[in-house]
């Protein structure tokens, strides 16, 4: 108190920010998905995307959303919307994807051109402060700490779970994609001198 009256930093915003307590990833798709595959491939890889946000911020997931549907402008707006409590926290891509991939199974409609697909990480519990239990099954962090630290040094997607697919059909369409111009060096403007 004494340092902070004294016109000293004591503690910046940044160290004092609270953990999100729910992590989503979701996307309108580029080209419509209809196959069983491909929402498998989407799903999965939005699972991706939140489960190494939840590890970055040293959470696990309890609680797991997954929905996917068509636009609500469509004749006959349908989707789906599922949660999935698991009986022990986890933020394992592996296990997580497993999970989305058999729910997708059950309730994918064929004939639904899904649109709006997602998944949400909720009831985020801090993986140093929850309580273990002798049944629980045995998952190796330091396997998700190589799969981070590949895609931290190589770039996002580096290394993947393959239920992502290889090629995604359902990408989102980038032909309007604005130039970065700050980031990306073929996007600075060339400029010829006659």
């Amino acid at each position: 108190m004494v340092r902070a009256a004294k016109g000293g930093s004591c503690k910046g915003w940044d160290q004092v920010r609270a953990d999100k307590q729910q992590i989503f990833s979701t996307r309108s798709v580029g080209n419509r998905i209809t196959d069983l595959d491909s929402l498998q491939q989407a799903l999965s890889k939005h699972v991706g995307i939140a489960t190494s946000k939840a590890r970055a911020q040293g959470t696990l997931c309890s609680v797991l959303t997954i929905f996917a549907s068509n636009s609500p402008f469509d004749a006959h707006p349908s989707g789906f919307k599922h949660t999935q409590r698991f009986a022990y926290p986890t933020n394992n891509t592996g296990d997580i994807t497993r999970v989305v991939n058999r729910v997708a199974a059950e309730k994918f409609r064929l004939g639904v051109h899904y649109y709006k697909i997602g998944i949400g990480l909720i009831d985020l519990v801090n993986e140093t402060q929850r309580q273990h239990d002798l049944f629980e099954p045995h998952t190796n962090p330091a396997l998700m700490k190589v799969y981070d630290a590949v895609n931290q040094r190589y770039g996002s997607d580096s290394l993947f779970m393959a239920a992502q697919g290889i090629s995604p059909k359902w990408s989102m369409k980038r032909q309007y994609l604005s130039p970065q111009y700050t980031t990306c060096w073929n996007d600075l403007p060339k400029i010829q001198c006659n």
